[in-house]
């Protein structure tokens, strides 16, 4: 769901009442169990569904409601010989006239050789951009407000030809129109309607116990994006992303984890293809795409403590820089990150969380299901 500019008041009273929250059975209890929060998870009839709305409010999208749901499921008849296939589902629309929906979907097949992974967005919403570099960035009264309608849709299939280790094969698909801005910022040419079409391939070891909420385990993965116009593409570039992650559980209750995360885009992108700093996965705090260049480097430290079966928090700090390429990405001072976040299991190991974050001269709120990374 899109980051929610929502008051940092409603995230600290969330985790004082994590905090002092009873295991009494109350109305709230019953209200959340009529949308499939549980205890426990059985697939055994299909989809086991959990569906949480939200109301948000921010200066782009004004007033509008937001749902989020996430649904666990197994294709096979052992569901015991692979891990839960799961698919993700978040939405919104508002007062503006803007709307999105995101679908996420991981189904995994007999003892995990073999995944089928498929993304897929839609969305017409206002965004600003600065322009292309940190320095423009910086500059307020580069603050262009871009509209367009975007769809996306990346399948992939992985294999696993060695323990733990894959090979994924796919595609990645993106279509922009009818694009506007409110200042010349953006030229004619810059704004007009465009495709995006690459041939993927990736290389990834994933020992990861649970992968929406990993307690042990790692994940390392090499990706390539081949943008090309022999795929349909209206722009030919490359994009390589390297992502690795690490899981540590130093007690019953207290999971430590970090993340290492590096882009690089070559070739003729367009300006909103170009590596964009801060989401609600990683440098929370930042809008999205305010800090855009070719190359991109973060890194970010958890803390995740679970008060009880329902109810934790986490606290993280971290960092990150863009540059116009890989060689400039340590030639400035980076940008720093930290925040907290209250976590609600809506299922078991199945998080909604609310996450405040800190930037340079920035803040946000996140609402999400499953953890950042």
């Amino acid at each position: 769901m899109k980051l929610l500019n929502i008051s940092t008041a409603v995230l600290l009273s969330c985790c004082a009442i994590s905090i002092s929250a009873k295991e009494q059975q109350s109305w709230v209890d019953t209200f959340l169990e009529e949308l499939g929060s549980s205890e426990d998870i059985d697939v055994s009839k299909g989809v086991d569904w959990a569906v949480l709305p939200g109301p948000f409010a921010n200066p782009e999208q004004g007033f509008g409601i937001g749902v989020a749901a996430v649904g666990l499921y197994s294709p096979l008849e052992d569901i015991d010989s692979a891990p839960l296939s799961t698919v993700s589902i978040t939405g919104y629309g508002s007062t503006s006239g803007s709307y999105g929906i995101g679908i996420n979907n991981r189904t995994y097949f007999e003892n995990d050789d073999l995944r089928l992974l498929v993304q897929a967005k839609a969305s017409h919403t206002p965004e600003y951009y600065w322009g292309v570099g940190k320095q423009a960035a910086e500059i307020d009264s580069n603050k262009t407000l871009v509209e367009a309608q975007i769809l996306g849709f990346t399948p992939k299939v992985a294999y696993q030809f060695l323990p733990n280790t894959y090979v994924l094969f796919g595609a990645d698909m993106e279509s922009y129109r009818k694009l506007s801005s409110d200042t010349d910022t953006l030229n004619q040419s810059e704004l007009k309607d465009a495709f995006l079409s690459a041939a993927t391939l990736s290389v990834e070891y994933d020992s990861r116990d649970f992968e929406l909420n990993a307690y042990k385990g790692m994940l390392f993965s090499i990706n390539w994006n081949a943008y090309r116009t022999e795929f349909g593409s209206d722009v030919d570039f490359d994009e390589i992303t390297v992502n690795y992650r690490q899981y540590y559980k130093m007690t019953s209750d207290t999971v430590l984890a970090w993340e290492i995360y590096a882009q690089d885009i070559q070739g003729d992108a367009p300006w909103f293809a170009l590596s964009a700093l801060g989401s609600d996965k990683r440098m929370r705090g930042y809008y999205s795409g305010q800090y855009r260049d070719n190359s991109q480097l973060s890194s970010q430290l958890e803390v995740r403590h679970q008060f009880n079966q329902r109810h934790g928090m986490v606290a993280w700090v971290g960092g990150g820089n863009i540059a116009d390429s890989y060689q400039g990405l340590l030639d400035s001072k980076w940008l720093p990150t930290y925040g907290i976040g209250y976590r609600f299991a809506f299922k078991p190991r199945v998080n909604v969380r609310l996450d405040y974050g800190l930037g340079k001269n920035s803040q946000a709120v996140y609402f999400q299901i499953n953890e950042a990374f």
